[in-house]
């Protein structure tokens, strides 16, 4: 007898909280559902047409998507969504799959999953427990996303289940970001920067032009291949960025010829061996493994003692990228903790003169609200610069659509003007191809929408051939002389980059 009572005792312990918890119905109208929520759980809202947050008394998270499933099944939904978890991808393991169909008749699709705890990280959550439900006639899929440890796995377990046989789907409301320039005009961002060779100056009502050239990284010969085309253009690019892997340090002669020639550079550090999406570093970033690395980044960039854009870890939100949440079990707070690490080297190397850049992709790959690039963001006090990345691909490839300039960057500037408007933008990297329409048009009416976006102040063509797109300026000789005419905007500043020996 006694054995019977202790096997239901264990048996009864971890779904008794759920039922001593205190519920309530709780109505989300941005994201457009309903369920019941714990009363000690705390509820943020803040960005609640990708997220409805809400936090533990002891420090657990639980994140929940109203999904729309467009041009995707639910299977597509949730098995690319967890590809990467079965895949053991990041120190992740798969631990239970099932599913259940609950009594308000939905079906729901569960897995739960851990990693290894990262000793770095305090009070870490390493258990993750995720429901997806699925809603056929209204094509939807409501995700709970519980990010826990082991102590308290088994109740929130629980409980996330009882708040997903209480969700119900509400009705729907359009979503849309107003995009009036009228009001964006408004804005005002003057930028004013001081290094030893150079000094910056952008009013508010002007943009400086930046570029990326081909050249050869390990030898800085960024000028010699670029000042052909500035040549034949008249017109001298003063922002030049660059990339570099995991495996490349900055060459500092080449970079410092750069300042002395009165320019400014934007270097992309990715954290990867190019091409080697099998290594996702961003969790080696956080262990402290590339401390030493990182470290010797931040002193040649202090060394150039001129202000230096450090673009790190960009287009997060593709799954292109080993860096983004897709490859590490969907968790964000990774990411965000990659970012602070090396924020936090860069200030103990007092590298005060890195300006820091973060920067999405205007589309999220998959386009999924988990993969939302806003869930990437570290926080204001780790960011300096919100970067803009928009490409018109044309139709080299059957999944490209041409898409003509307003449409990628009035949403994408409007969007991000919404979240982040105390933050200067920059066009990080941009471009249009010759295949899938007319390109020369592209760049005559596409950069005079520039005007309409005060806030941002700079934008980097990027000037290559990339498989198949011709993004490069002389891809077509039309091409060629609408760039170079589309310089002569006054809007356009010349001589924003100032050397201090002249």
């Amino acid at each position: 007898m006694k054995k019977i009572l202790l096997i239901l005792f264990l048996i009864i312990i971890p779904f008794s909280s759920v039922y001593s918890q205190e519920y309530k119905q709780q109505y989300f109208y941005d994201n457009e559902f309903s369920c019941k929520v714990p009363e000690t759980f705390k509820i943020d809202e803040t960005s609640e047409d990708i997220v409805t947050k809400l936090y533990t008394p002891d420090g657990s998270k639980i994140y929940i998507y109203n999904q729309p499933l467009k041009n995707a099944s639910v299977r597509d939904y949730i098995d690319y969504s967890n590809e990467q978890i079965m895949n053991k991808k990041g120190s992740f393991e798969p631990l239970e799959k099932d599913s259940i169909r609950y009594d308000n008749n939905a079906k729901a699709y569960r897995f739960l999953y851990t990693r290894p705890k990262i000793d770095n990280i305090e009070n870490d959550k390493n258990m993750y427990y995720e429901i997806n439900e699925y809603y056929p006639l209204s094509k939807r899929v409501i995700t709970f996303w519980l990010k826990t440890d082991q102590d308290h796995i088994d109740e929130y377990k629980a409980v996330l289940n009882e708040m997903a046989r209480s969700a119900w789907i509400m009705d729907r409301h359009e979503d849309k970001v107003s995009i009036n320039p009228e009001n964006w005009k408004e804005h005002k961002s003057e930028i004013n920067l001081e290094g030893e060779d150079i000094s910056i100056n952008i009013p508010n009502d002007k943009m400086l032009w930046g570029i990326f050239h081909p050249h050869s990284l390990l030898e800085g010969n960024y000028l010699k291949t670029l000042q052909p085309t500035e040549e034949k253009m008249d017109k001298k690019f003063e922002f030049i960025m660059t990339y570099a892997d995991f495996d490349d340090y900055i060459p500092t002669v080449g970079s410092k010829n750069v300042y002395k020639d009165g320019r400014l550079m934007m270097f992309t550090l990715q954290p990867w061996v190019y091409l080697d999406r099998d290594n996702i570093i961003i969790v080696d970033i956080i262990k402290g493994k590339y401390d030493d690395y990182i470290r010797k980044w931040a002193q040649d960039i202090r060394e150039l003692k001129n202000p230096v854009l450090f673009r790190f870890a960009n287009e997060m939100n593709g799954d292109w990228c080993p860096w983004s949440t897709w490859y590490f079990g969907k968790d964000p707070d990774l990411y965000i903790e990659a970012w602070k690490r090396v924020h936090t080297i860069f200030k103990e190397e007092k590298a005060d003169n890195a300006q820091f850049v973060w920067n999405p992709h205007d589309r999220s790959y998959p386009d999924f609200k988990w993969n939302s690039p806003h869930l990437y963001y570290p926080g204001d006090e780790y960011v300096d610069w919100v970067g803009l990345t928009g490409y018109n691909n044309g139709t080299s490839f059957k999944e490209d659509v041409w898409r003509d300039f307003k449409d990628i960057y009035y949403p994408l500037y409007a969007d991000y003007m919404k979240y982040y408007k105390d933050k200067p933008f920059l066009v990080t990297e941009f471009s249009c191809n010759e295949t899938g329409g007319d390109k020369a048009k592209w760049i005559e009416e596409g950069f005079e929408f520039f005007k309409d976006m005060p806030n941002i102040k700079m934008a980097v063509w990027f000037d290559q051939v990339d498989q198949l797109w011709q993004y490069n300026i002389d891809s077509s000789e039309a091409s060629f002389e609408a760039f170079k005419k589309a310089m002569n905007n006054p809007y356009f500043i010349k001589d924003a980059v100032k050397r201090k020996d002249m």
